[in-house]
C-alpha cells in the first residue's frame, strides 16, 4: 500500500513540469521542498486535483482544506529508493538533535542556504562537487573552526636570481607584513586566516568571480545553482569588507547574468549609501541567441560594480582615459601651421585685475589645409604644428574682446594671466586668426606606439577602443582559455584608486594572476588568492615573468624593466588532500583499495559508518551501477569538512608532519609583532 501511494504521489508530481528533469528522469526533491514551505499555489492545486494525496496531506477545518506541509516533506523523506547506498547517504549530513538540517526549518532564509557558509572548494578548472552548507546559527561551532587560522606551507621567495628560501618577513613600522603574497588554497578560508593581520589595511579590493553562465568555472550544486552562487559571493563579500580600510573601495567586475542579484547583495553588506558606480566595459562580442528564427542580440558589455568600505572617506584619482584619435584629429584638425617667432607689438591692463596683457604678431605664417591631403604619420611628425579653428564664444567678453582688436588676416597672439578655471593663475597664450582661435592639437593629444591618442575625462563607459580584449592572449607570456582580464584594465583601476606603493592590492580570484603582474609592474603592495590548477599558465609563471622584465600588457606604457620579489604559499592541506586522492581515481577498485587509508589517516564525517560501508554499500548493486563521478562524490561527501586544512594552533601535531620550517614562517606570519 505504501509503495503504491508512493507511486500516485510521484505520478502525480511529474505533472508538474518545473519538478520533474526528463533529461535525468528524475524528480527535484530539493525544489519540491521549497515549493512546500512556499505554499506554493499551483502544487497545492495539484495535490488537492487527486482524491488519496487530498485525504493524506490535507486536513479539513469547517470549509477550509489545510495543508500539512511537514507530513508531504516527511513522506518524501522517508520513501526514497529503496537502497542501503540512499539510506546511507542520508545519515551523512549536518545533524542538530537527531534531525539533519534540512529537515529543520526553525530559520527563515531570503534565499536557500542565504545564512550558510559555503567553502567552495575546487581544484582542477572543470569541476564539479556538491557543496556542503553549514548554517550561522545551527552550525555555529563548526563555523568557527571552519574559519580557524590555517597553518601555512611550502614557502618560497621568487627574486630575479630564482627560487630562495625564506628568513624572515618583511614588515613596516606598525608591524604590518610588507610583502607580496601568492598563497594556494580555498579563497574563503585564507581570506580568514588573513583577517588578524590585514582588516582594515586593504586599499583595493579587484575581483572577477565566476559569472554562473553554466559553462563558467563555477559549477556547484545543481539543485541551486543561483542560490549557491549568491551564498557563494555572501560568504567572501563579507569578508572583503572586514579587510578593507576605511578610504578601501571593492570592484566587482561580472556580466549581466548576476548583475542585479549581485548590486542588491553588495546593498546589503556595503549599504546603498558606499555605492559609488557601475563601469560598463565595452568587450569582444558575444552572440546570444533568443530562439530559433529570432534576432541575435550582441552581447559586448560587462560591468565593474564599485563600492566604498565608507564613501565619505574615499577620493578617487582624477584620472583622464586615452582614445584612439587618428581618424577624427584628421577631420578635426585641418590645419598645419608654420609659426615663427613672435614679434612684441603692445601692452595693455586687464580692467579686472590690473594684470598685464601684451600682444604679440606672428610674422609670415604658414598656414594651409592638410584635410585628406597628408598620412597620419605626417600628423604623428608634425603633431606641435597641427591646428584647429576653434569658434570663440561671445559669452566670453574677455576673449572676444582682445580678439576684436587685432585684424583678423593676420595671426596674433596675447598672453594674460588666467583668474579662473583649471589654469587659473597661469600665464595663457591664445591666438587668433580669421575671427577664431587656433586650437593646438598638442594640447589635447599624444602620440603612443605610432597612435595618435586623446585625453578626456572619465566616464563610467569604458570602450573596446580604449580597453581591448582582444589580442591578449599572450600577456604575461601565458594563456587562458576563458576569463582572461586585459591587464591596461586593471592598470585604470589601480590608477583609480590607489596612489603609491604603501597602498594593498588583493585579488582572491587570481586566476592567471593579471592583477598580481600591473601591481607587481605599478610598485604596488598585492596580496593574491587562487584555488584552481592551472597548470603552465598560472600566476607564479606569470609572475616569474614579470620578474624576468617581459614587455607585454602595460609593460612598455609604465616603462617596466623587471626585478622585485613576490611569497608563494599554501595552505596545509589535510582532508583537502584526501578529496584530491578521490577524484584522482580511475575506477571503483581503486576507490576501494583507497577506503582503508581514508579511515586510518584523515578525518570522516562522524555519521560515516565504516564497517556497514565497506562490508555492505561497497557492494550493493546499486551503488556498482552509479556513475564513477556519482561514487567519488560519496566518498567527498564522507569527509569532515572542517577538516579540509590544518589549522594553525594544531601545527605542531606530529600525524600532520608539518616542517620545523613550515611551522617556524606560520608562527611568524601569526604570531610575531
Amino acid at each position: 500500500m505504501k509503495n503504491n501511494f508512493k507511486t500516485i504521489l510521484y505520478d502525480l508530481l511529474k505533472k508538474d513540469s518545473r519538478l520533474w528533469d526528463e533529461e535525468k528522469k528524475e524528480l527535484n526533491e530539493t525544489f519540491l521542498k521549497d515549493l512546500i514551505d512556499k505554499l506554493d499555489e499551483k502544487l497545492i492545486e495539484l495535490l488537492l486535483s487527486d482524491k488519496e494525496t487530498k485525504e493524506k496531506f490535507f486536513i479539513k477545518v469547517k470549509d477550509v482544506f489545510v495543508f500539512k506541509q511537514n507530513e508531504l516533506k516527511f513522506f518524501i523523506d522517508e520513501n526514497k529508493l529503496d537502497n542501503s547506498y540512499t539510506q546511507y547517504r542520508n545519515k551523512i549530513g549536518l545533524r542538530i538533535g537527531n534531525k539533519l538540517l534540512s529537515e529543520r526549518d526553525e530559520v527563515v532564509l531570503a534565499w536557500p542556504f542565504k545564512d550558510c557558509v559555503l567553502e567552495g572548494g575546487m581544484t582542477k578548472e572543470d569541476q564539479k562537487r556538491n557543496e556542503i552548507f553549514f548554517n550561522e546559527i545551527l552550525a555555529k561551532d563548526e563555523i568557527d573552526r571552519l574559519f580557524d587560522p590555517k597553518a601555512l606551507v611550502n614557502w618560497k621567495r621568487y627574486t630575479a636570481k630564482g627560487e630562495e628560501g625564506i628568513k624572515e618577513l618583511k614588515r613596516d613600522k606598525d608591524g604590518i607584513i610588507r610583502e607580496n603574497l601568492i598563497i594556494k588554497g580555498n579563497n574563503l578560508l585564507a581570506l580568514h586566516s588573513l583577517k588578524e593581520q590585514f582588516s582594515g589595511k586593504v586599499k583595493l579590493i579587484y575581483i572577477d568571480p565566476p559569472y554562473n553562465t553554466g559553462t563558467d568555472n563555477f559549477g556547484y550544486n545543481d539543485n541551486y545553482n543561483h542560490s549557491t552562487w549568491l551564498t557563494f559571493m555572501k560568504n567572501r563579500l563579507e569578508i572583503a569588507h572586514e579587510l578593507l580600510g576605511k578610504g578601501g573601495i571593492l570592484v566587482v567586475q561580472i556580466n549581466n547574468i548576476e548583475h542585479a542579484y549581485l548590486k542588491i547583495l553588495l546593498d546589503e553588506i556595503f549599504g546603498n549609501r558606499n555605492f559609488y558606480t557601475c563601469i560598463n566595459w565595452q568587450r569582444t562580442p558575444e552572440i546570444t541567441f533568443l530562439g530559433q528564427g529570432q534576432s541575435k542580440i550582441i552581447d559586448i558589455t560587462e560591468y565593474l560594480l564599485i563600492y566604498a568600505k565608507d564613501k565619505n572617506s574615499v577620493t578617487l584619482n582624477k584620472t583622464k582615459k586615452k582614445i584612439l584619435s587618428n581618424e577624427k584629429v584628421m577631420n578635426q584638425y585641418p590645419l598645419c601651421v608654420q609659426l615663427n617667432k613672435p614679434k612684441y607689438i603692445k601692452k595693455e591692463t586687464n580692467p579686472r585685475t590690473g594684470d598685464p596683457i601684451e600682444f604679440y604678431l606672428y610674422e609670415n605664417a604658414q598656414i594651409r589645409n592638410i584635410k585628406g591631403k597628408v598620412t597620419k604619420k605626417f600628423y604623428i611628425d608634425n603633431l606641435n604644428n597641427i591646428f584647429r579653428l576653434a569658434r570663440v564664444n561671445p559669452d566670453n567678453s574677455f576673449l572676444y574682446s582682445l580678439m576684436n582688436k587685432v585684424n583678423p588676416n593676420e595671426v596674433h597672439a596675447v598672453k594674460y594671466r588666467a583668474t579662473s578655471g583649471k589654469s587659473a593663475g597661469k600665464i595663457i597664450e591664445c591666438i587668433f586668426y580669421k575671427k577664431n582661435q587656433l586650437w593646438p592639437l598638442k594640447n589635447n593629444a599624444f602620440v603612443e606606439n605610432n597612435d595618435i591618442f586623446r585625453s578626456s575625462d572619465m566616464s563610467n563607459w569604458w570602450t573596446n577602443d580604449e580597453i581591448s580584449s582582444t589580442k591578449i592572449a599572450n600577456e604575461g607570456n601565458v594563456s587562458l582559455r576563458r576569463g582572461k582580464k586585459p591587464e591596461e584594465l586593471i592598470k585604470r583601476i589601480i590608477e583609480i584608486s590607489t596612489r603609491d606603493d604603501s597602498d594593498l592590492i588583493m585579488d582572491f580570484f587570481l586566476g592567471s594572476g593579471t592583477t598580481a603582474a600591473v601591481a607587481h609592474k605599478m610598485n604596488r603592495h598585492y596580496i593574491g588568492i587562487e584555488q584552481i590548477e592551472y597548470g603552465n599558465n598560472d600566476s607564479i609563471n606569470r609572475l616569474k615573468n614579470v620578474i624576468s622584465g617581459e614587455q607585454t600588457g602595460i609593460s612598455k606604457s609604465v616603462n617596466w624593466q623587471g626585478g622585485g620579489n613576490f611569497i608563494y604559499l599554501q595552505l596545509a592541506k589535510w582532508n583537502e588532500e584526501a578529496k584530491e586522492k578521490i577524484l584522482k581515481a580511475k575506477s571503483l577498485t581503486e576507490l576501494e583499495k583507497l577506503f582503508d587509508e581514508l579511515y586510518e589517516r584523515y578525518f570522516l564525517n562522524y555519521n560515516v559508518k565504516t564497517k556497514e560501508f565497506k562490508e555492505k554499500i561497497l557492494k550493493e548493486e546499486g551503488f556498482k551501477k552509479l556513475s564513477l563521478d556519482e561514487q567519488k562524490n560519496l566518498f567527498v561527501e564522507m569527509l569532515d569538512m572542517n577538516q579540509m586544512y590544518v589549522n594553525f594552533s594544531e601545527r605542531a601535531d606530529k600525524k600532520y608532519n608539518l616542517s620545523e620550517k613550515d611551522i617556524k614562517l606560520s608562527e611568524e606570519f601569526y604570531l610575531a609583532k
